[in-house]
């Protein structure tokens, strides 16, 4: 599995909701054949990884937002991996992960949506002087984390790059 499984905690803004319960019940077939921006407006840049680079995008039929990770397919390799991940995200459906939403294939590259998580990284947060990170706060995050951790391992999927 390329990306990892990503987790997400609501303890940097107390007042951030958790996974939209439809996103729990969705599965998510890679569409081909279709335009990915007929049915979504992209944004701004919101950074970049081993395996592709990420967008802010926007669902035109709800106006919700969501991240769009472009990921691209050189060899017949990555798209297996990608089909992977796909179906992996699609068993993996829990509050603490970052939920997949949809797929599509085009050209040389698979756009992956996925739950838009705002607020930056968890490790940014944490070495920013302006920053209260407190016993409680520390007690919540790693809560958090684990739960999202037990789930997947509780799944038979072992994440691979926790930082």
């Amino acid at each position: 599995m390329f990306s990892r499984v990503s987790f997400k905690t609501n303890s940097v803004n107390e007042d951030d909701e958790d996974t939209d319960p439809k996103l729990l019940k969705k599965n998510v077939t890679i569409k081909e054949n279709t335009q990915f921006t007929r049915d979504y407006k992209i944004g701004e840049y919101l950074g970049s990884g081993k395996f592709g680079e990420v967008k802010r995008c926007e669902e035109i039929r709800t106006g919700s937002a969501f991240a769009a990770k472009f990921v691209p397919i050189a060899h017949k390799d990555d798209w297996e991996s990608v089909q992977n991940e796909v179906a992996i995200m699609n068993k993996l459906r829990h509050p603490r992960l970052i939920q997949l939403y949809d797929a599509y294939a085009i050209k040389s590259e698979v756009v992956l949506v996925l739950e838009l998580i705002t607020g930056g990284e968890l490790f940014e947060r944490i070495i920013d002087e302006d920053f209260d990170l407190n016993e409680t706060r520390c007690i919540r995050f790693m809560n958090e984390i684990l739960q999202g951790v037990e789930y997947i391992h509780n799944q038979g999927v072992l994440h691979l790059d926790l930082k």
